[in-house]
């Protein structure tokens, strides 16, 4: 009825692998010694054939395992027309992935799970079996920003609770995986693809194959340049990347080296000026589309500033999200005796950049209005370098560069807080180390040690704040006056160093743990596991808010002269005209020195009715160490650093599931409940917030397929969820509300038809209403966002294909800054891209 598990059972102990079941056992060869090389015209057994290997413990297939798990192939994911690799991740069953930040900085959560502030704190992403970031959720350094997605990607594998608690470190809430392609096959591919109405071309390239009878190696990546899906007015989204591996066969096993190297630059979208044209509805701003255009413009892409330090230094604009990361690791899976099983997976990462974008704040009443009323608004906050109001019986408007520079200005104008930050070093070690038994009556023992460094140095680089115009395509920088010519926002600047913080942490975490697996008669798989995460945190974080006492001459006409150049002059807000002193002066300075434990388990088994029905359940309890947003949050650390009764320096989440699976030649379907507690310890940037909290989420999870026959078929997911927020420590009214960006429903269908010369669907994914603030009042209205793909098979080797992006033009925003709103007013809100089309040949050989 089944494949009897002796020699797969509970097998691995992967802790996040990332390979298909040709890797447990040494590669079939021919009589000569070569590799077989499969042949890939041959069809391969349905994906619920395949086994599980991402943060699973088992050597189960994905019909048999006791864990909620699904894929998507290249094919699949060239259905859903993404812009990003965040737009992959959102057709994952129970997976919310909020991909309205461009090309990285995505929000990612996992069942109910909460979206608290950004990133993915509770879950990771993994690239072959280890974690690109040890904490997904670190300030600006989102996972995603660090890895993208191209032909060298063989499988994006995505495991929902369960087992994750106990195979991975910091993702209770679940693992998504890309897996590599390793060359087994021989082949490769060429293609380029172009915007139709947007600005970017791209080209992917893949190629493997057999060096030698016992060698084989696979090299992939891309390179690309221009605007990207939203007007700026400069090559933003400019780079690439290249990924080598190479495997060398053995006896007893197989070792592999691989390296990777990144060097991208994306514009990042932050929330930006939006209309509300009902509760639910949104659109807009005169002059302005969030959804297609951004506050970006070659007029203000270089930035004259300082360092955390207080050094000058330029920035550019253009760089947004800049991406470098250079990693080299090697896989062991090696038989070292009989049934006894070896596998080490290794990597170190060199992982660096930046991240530098305008975000439309709101400092009093300076949210985005017109020129006129802001300028009045400014001038009677403040003083002058005497501590005397400035002549506010008029102020002036002008526009302070660019066209038509020194002409009076009166349209819509906004505060430009610029997020700039520098990541000196975010790079990690990891190593994941486990050895299993397996024993003739179907029992098997898996004993592993994770060990991770993960280095967090960043500097907040004195953020700037500007007057600029809301435009769409030239954002200019405003100059305002007072009555008697004396300059309050000069040449657009308006506060030169709003604050400054540099930090320089590390994370070292180890874990030992443990699995056993085993059968009961021919029906019934078990498995128990159990993981002990410490985490030793060591740095300093060293702080300075809001100017100094330094006169710089910022625009450098020799003369100190104006607010912003002054540093005796305060704008009623406390800030300082000037600039942080030089070396920190006056800084304060956060130690770290803690160590934190946290246990988590893991119990699941499976009943294998037959051999088309599944039925399954787990429960799971695990943790994630909150890492450097811990230090923004007061009473969670005594000044030498160690940890307060306040905290435990974890959050944690317990998770119930039970499912179904059934599958069979013309349909699959998998239906999994799930009841989930977390608790979630959080820093707001954008809001100056903290959070402790608890949440709760029940819910039902379901995924399928059919085939109608020639050549129609469908596909997809929904997620039904129920969420509160069961409790909170600062802010108990908000106790029972529904988390923020909590929909009830989410859903993808694929439905699609396919003949010898063409392939023709769509891919509709959407969402029931959602709150966008905890406090419920403000909401977003359900959408369907329905993207249309088509590919021509020109021949066997050659093929054109279109995509289009939200074809309807659905304007829905992810997020809002703003928690209520009457209709006509502005808030500050991230869309999703407006509609945008594209065209791709490949060629294969």
């Amino acid at each position: 009825m089944h494949v009897k598990k002796t020699a797969l059972a509970i097998a691995v102990a992967l802790c996040g692998s990332g390979y298909a079941p040709e890797y447990l056992s040494p590669l079939a060869q021919n009589a000569d010694g070569s590799i077989q090389q499969e042949d890939a015209t041959k069809n391969e057994a349905p994906y619920w054939e395949k086994i599980v290997v991402t943060a699973s413990p088992s050597g189960a297939t994905m019909q048999e395992a006791s864990v909620s798990v699904s894929s998507f192939d290249e094919e699949g994911i060239m259905k859903l027309a993404p812009r990003s690799t965040a737009e992959v991740f959102r057709a994952l069953p129970g997976i919310r992935a909020e991909s309205s930040g461009g090309g990285g900085n995505a929000n990612i959560t996992i069942r109910g799970i909460p979206l608290a502030t950004g990133g993915s704190k509770f879950m990771q992403i993994h690239e072959d079996g280890l974690p690109v970031l040890e904490y997904g959720d670190i300030n600006f350094g989102n996972t995603d920003n660090f890895l993208r997605y191209d032909w060298s990607v063989k499988l994006i594998e995505s495991l929902r609770g369960g087992s994750a608690s106990t195979f991975a470190s910091n993702s209770p809430g679940g693992v998504i995986n890309l897996i590599s392609q390793t060359g087994e096959i021989e082949g490769g591919a060429v293609g380029v693809s172009y915007g139709l109405d947007y600005d970017e071309f791209r080209l992917d390239f893949a190629y493997g194959g057999e060096i030698n009878r016992d060698l084989y190696f696979h090299i992939g990546g891309f390179a690309r340049g221009g605007e990207g899906p939203r007007d700026t007015g400069f090559n933003g989204d400019q780079g690439g990347q290249v990924k080598f591996n190479i495997t060398k066969v053995l006896d007893a096993g197989h070792l592999r080296f691989h390296v990777k190297h990144l060097d991208d630059k994306v514009t990042t979208y932050l929330p930006a000026p939006v209309r509300v044209k009902g509760n639910g509805e949104y659109g807009p701003v005169a002059n302005f589309d969030a959804s297609s255009e951004t506050l970006h413009s070659a007029f203000t892409t270089n930035i004259s500033g300082f360092d955390a330090y207080g050094n000058p230094q330029n920035r550019d604009l253009t760089d947004g999200i800049e991406s470098n990361v250079t990693s080299f690791g090697f896989e062991a899976d090696l038989e070292v005796a009989r049934d006894v099983f070896l596998v080490n997976r290794f990597r170190v990462s060199d992982i660096s950049g930046g991240f530098i974008s305008p975000f439309t704040d709101t400092f009093g009443d300076y949210g985005p209005q017109s020129a006129d009323n802001m300028a009045a608004a400014i001038c009677e906050s403040a003083l002058d370098g005497n501590g005397n109001p400035f002549n506010c019986a008029t102020t002036s408007v002008t526009l302070a560069n660019g066209t038509n520079a020194g002409d009076t200005y009166s349209g819509l104008a906004f505060l430009n807080l610029l997020f700039d930050t520098k990541f000196n070093d975010l790079g990690n070690m990891i190593n994941d180390l486990n050895l299993r038994k397996e024993f003739d009556n179907g029992v098997s023992v898996t004993l592993g040690y994770y060990y991770s460094k993960q280095d967090i140095a960043t500097s907040w680089q004195s953020w700037q704040t500007f007057i600029q115009t809301v435009d769409g395509t030239d954002s200019q920088y405003l100059h305002i006056e007072d009555a008697n010519g004396e300059a309050l926002v000069n040449n657009g600047l308006w506060v030169p160093s709003f604050l400054s913080w540099n930090w320089d942490l590390n994370y070292t975490t180890t874990a030992p743990y443990i699995n056993i697996g085993f059968e009961v008669g021919d029906n019934w798989l078990f498995d128990v596991s159990a993981r002990r995460d410490t985490v030793d945190a060591n740095g300093e974080l060293l702080s300075r808010c809001c100017g100094g006492t330094t006169d710089v001459d910022l625009n450098g006409d020799g003369v100190i002269s104006g607010n912003s150049e002054d540093a005796s002059a305060s704008n009623g807000f406390g800030f300082g005209g000037g600039v942080i002193n030089l070396n920190q002066a006056g800084a304060s300075t956060q130690i770290v020195n803690y160590e934190a434990s946290n246990t988590a388990f893991s119990v699941g088994g499976s009943y294998l009715y037959s051999d088309s029905l599944t039925l399954f359940g787990r429960y799971s309890e695990g943790g994630r160490a909150i890492a450097d947003r811990l230090l923004q949050i007061a009473g969670t650390l005594n000044s030498d650093g160690s940890l307060t009764s306040t905290t435990t320096g974890f959050d944690e989440t317990e998770q119930l599931e039970v499912g179904v699976k059934y599958a069979s030649k013309d349909y699959q379907i998998n239906a999994t409940l799930f009841d989930t507690v977390t608790q979630d310890t959080q820093a707001e940037v954008t809001s100056g917030l903290t959070f402790i909290r608890e949440y709760e989420a029940t819910g039902l999870e379901l995924e399928g397929n059919y085939s109608f026959g020639a050549g129609f078929s469908i596909s997809g997911n929904l997620t039904w969820t129920d969420a509160e927020i069961s409790d909170d420590k600062f802010n108990p009214a908000l106790v029972g509300k529904t988390p923020r960006r909590q929909a009830d429903v989410i859903y993808t269908l694929i439905p699609q038809y396919e003949n010898d010369d063409w392939l023709v669907g769509a891919s509709i994914q959407g969402s029931t209403d959602f709150y966008v603030q905890d406090s419920n009042a403000l909401k977003q209205d359900g959408y369907s966002i329905v993207n249309l793909f088509a590919t021509w098979f020109v021949s066997d080797a050659f093929s054109v294909s279109v995509n289009v992006n939200n074809a309807t033009d659905e304007f829905v925003i992810t997020e809002s800054e703003e928690g209520s709103a009457q209709i006509g007013d502005i808030i500050r809100a991230r869309p999703l891209n407006g509609r945008t089309s594209s065209i791709a040949m490949k060629y294969t050989f």
